[in-house]
């Protein structure tokens, strides 16, 4: 090297022929790179794809869960149940008293039917109650009575119209003979 710390070219020429001649003198080694884990990532990245590809069928479970430790939701859920119950009796005793004015009533309209009642026919009527193919044949004989006496009372009110109708054309025809 010179002094001004410039290279002569010759100088690096010299550098490269002996490196060069360095590397000439190794062995050609190859460097052999195991790629057996890779391959390996590959088929599970592959697989991977695979799955995350197919449609999936999603299920949903539901789970509801009530926490009775809270004394709030223990009382709600208390006074829930009794307004059940006590609506329950309610709704159940009001059918019962409705079954009873059903059933008095058909009585009431079976007394009717016949005009009058003693006291062992009452008793007789009062033990068909008990079942049901008496009640059902009682009904029957009360409604056909019923529509009778309608029937009875429409000719009843056809024939006074009929009356009314013609004592009207009786005025008028001597109304006409007195005027002529």
């Amino acid at each position: 090297m010179s002094n001004n710390t410039k290279m002569d070219i010759s100088e690096i020429f010299v550098l490269f022929e002996t490196i060069n001649s360095k590397l000439d003198k190794q062995p050609n080694k190859q460097v052999e790179v195991d790629l057996s884990a890779i391959n390996a990532i590959t088929e599970r990245l592959e697989d991977v794809i695979a799955e995350v590809r197919k449609p999936t069928k999603v299920e949903h479970h539901y789970r509801h869960t009530i926490d009775i430790g809270s004394n709030k939701v223990f009382l709600s859920m208390v006074v829930m149940v009794l307004v059940i119950l006590g609506l329950s009796y309610f709704i159940g005793e009001q059918r019962r008293s409705i079954s009873l004015y059903r059933d008095n009533d058909l009585k009431y309209r079976y007394i009717k039917m016949y005009g009058r009642i003693d006291e062992e026919r009452l008793y007789r009527l009062e033990q068909q109650f008990k079942y049901g193919d008496s009640i059902k044949i009682i009904r029957k004989q009360v409604e056909k009575y019923e529509e009778l006496v309608r029937e009875q009372a429409e000719k009843i009110e056809r024939a006074k119209r009929k009356t009314q109708d013609a004592e009207i054309l009786r005025d008028k025809a001597e109304s006409l003979k007195q005027g002529k």
